[in-house]
């Protein structure tokens, strides 16, 4: 690994450790079924439902391994914000799609081997629940031959629903799934495979919480 990577691994490994007190006091958070990234070959595609701004931190830090983000372009205008943005690897795109010149980043993440998050809603729901699954991260895995990785995130829409400026304080509960091999599905097949496991955290997520979130 280059030396500017290792700088960088060793930035997004420390940015994690500094965010894991405070968000585990703050949300709550409690990780189901975590897999072992440590071994895997290739890149990965990690998909999950989209119910706030805490979301990729939820996702990222139940996992062993740093993972790949992507922001939204308007984020990156932020001067000492956008280099913490780049320290913990996330990448922009436009708002609610992945143009061009975001794809080619991912095509490139994905065939360096990262593990990339990704969100097929396209934007954070309105309401607590399951918005439309797009065909878009489907495709990607189809066409790059990466498996996808489905988890869903549940109670962060109480905490940071769209409606609110700031955060609150609350309970949330991150559910990873069953690794989804693209080869031989079509990105429709893929994605409808792809909600129809998100569901299924979902539904085990909120029995676990209690009650229903959003």
């Amino acid at each position: 690994m280059p030396v500017s990577g290792a700088i960088q691994q060793g930035f997004r490994r420390l940015a994690k450790v500094a965010v894991r007190g405070p968000m585990t006091l703050f949300a709550r958070v409690r990780h189901f079924n975590v897999p072992d990234l440590s071994g895997r070959k290739g890149g990965l595609l990690i998909a999950s439902n989209h119910q706030s701004f805490l979301d990729p931190v939820l996702v990222g830090m139940g996992l062993a391994e740093p993972i790949s983000y992507l922001a939204r372009r308007s984020l990156f205008r932020t001067p000492g914000f956008r280099e913490l943005l780049r320290v913990v690897s996330a990448h922009p795109i436009a708002r609610g799609a992945v143009d061009s010149a975001a794809l080619k980043t991912v095509l490139r993440l994905l065939r360096e081997g990262e593990a990339l998050l990704m969100f097929p809603e396209g934007t954070r729901t309105f309401d607590g629940s399951l918005g439309t699954f797009k065909s878009g991260v489907a495709a990607i895995a189809v066409r790059c031959g990466v498996p996808i990785l489905p988890v869903c995130v549940e109670g962060a829409y109480m905490c940071w629903p769209r409606s609110r400026a700031l955060p609150r304080p609350g309970r949330t509960a991150v559910a990873y799934g069953r690794l989804l091999e693209p080869r031989g599905k079509s990105a429709e097949e893929l994605a409808a495979g792809l909600r129809a496991e998100v569901e299924e955290l979902q539904a085990f997520l909120r029995g676990y919480l209690g009650h229903w979130t959003s």
